[in-house]
């Protein structure tokens, strides 16, 4: 019989925003149980203290150097205090847990340069609940020709199973739009382009809020259709496995009335999704993260997509459920990723592990 566990997983994503946690029955295969999920809003200062010193990261060595700086260290030691207090909550209100996913907050990735950067510390973290602490999910696999993303399709292809693939393909929304696919019989994934990234960073500037709330801005006007068709134009042809937020910036929107802009940006989220759908015959995708929540962009994505909330799966902590599921194969010594969603030379195990 394969042996099961309760396990926590952690997200704080490219918005953010905050830290999803969330605990998970699971054998680390086909058996998934959500059992309990919490989330953990930064406050607004500490927010842009965040915003403030990744944007000053543009580079590799500008991160290496960072990570030397008092400044990290604070914020580093504040972030993993943040996760202890989110796990705490779980911890306080369920069973027995058996190991820890700590995913932590990504200052900067950039597989070509075979780095990868998490902020916070697994070692404080084990130190405090003597739990095992899996970490570092994406370090092998960037040593071995990936690009360290996307890593959740393994845990999506669980999720696609239980409708015995009704949908042929998982779409998350966050900061940046993934997919995983299935196509003979195997597992594909890739980032598709920007998800909210883009929409967040317009909203707030031209509306001073933290992002499109049910698409109130975004559903004012018509896109831009020869500046959106410009941008997809030249993300489309560049076909990169994993993006960052970094990759993409508003310089070609910066003309674009300020409704016209958030209709744009939306546009362009639900039209890269769809586009890459038509490009690979998929027929049908399921919809978590944030931008599921936006009404601009599932109109525009139409009848093909339907939204976790729709099956009673809370889009809003599939991945963090996901790092709980990688956490288990990762002490399983099971594969987490694959030649066909990260590009690595051949499946993979991954992660460290404290204990």
């Amino acid at each position: 019989m394969k042996k099961k566990y309760n396990s926590i997983g952690t997200m704080s994503g490219t918005s953010m925003d905050g830290i999803d946690v969330s605990l998970l029955y699971s054998d680390g295969e086909k058996e998934i149980k959500p059992k309990d999920n919490f989330y953990l809003a930064f406050q607004g200062s500490f927010k842009k203290e965040l915003y403030t010193y990744k944007a000053q990261i543009k580079s590799t060595t500008d991160c290496k150097e960072f990570i030397n700086t008092s400044t990290y260290q604070k914020l580093s030691e504040k972030i993993t205090d943040l996760h202890a207090e989110t796990i705490q909550k779980l911890i306080q209100k369920n069973d027995k847990v058996d190991l820890i996913g700590f995913h932590g907050l990504t200052l900067w990735h950039c597989p070509k340069d075979l780095y990868t950067h998490q902020m916070g510390n697994p070692k404080k973290l084990f130190d405090h609940f003597q739990i095992p602490i899996v970490f570092n999910f994406r370090k092998n696999d960037i040593a071995n020709g990936g690009q360290g993303a996307p890593l959740t399709p393994i845990f999506h292809k669980a999720i696609l199973e239980q409708f015995d693939f009704k949908f042929d393909s998982f779409v998350n929304i966050g900061g940046i739009s993934n997919i995983t696919y299935l196509k003979n019989n195997k597992i594909h994934a890739t980032d598709i382009g920007p998800g909210n990234c883009l929409l967040d960073k317009w909203v707030k500037e031209n509306f001073n809020e933290e992002f499109d709330i049910d698409g109130k801005y975004s559903s004012i006007t018509n896109p831009d259709l020869s500046i959106a068709n410009s941008f997809l134009d030249k993300y489309e042809n560049n076909k990169i496995i994993s993006y960052d937020i970094n990759d993409f910036d508003l310089s070609s929107f910066r003309g674009l009335n300020k409704n016209v802009g958030a209709s744009t940006l939306a546009y362009i989220t639900a039209k890269l999704i769809l586009n890459f759908c038509q490009e690979k015959n998929i027929k049908k995708f399921l919809i978590s993260g944030g931008g599921r929540k936006n009404k601009t962009i599932m109109q525009y994505l139409g009848s093909l997509a339907e939204t976790t909330d729709q099956y009673n799966i809370d889009g809003d902590f599939v991945e963090s459920q996901a790092f709980a599921y990688l956490a288990i194969r990762c002490l399983e010594k099971k594969f987490i990723s694959f030649p066909e969603t990260t590009g690595a030379s051949t499946n993979l195990t991954g992660g460290e592990v404290l204990s």
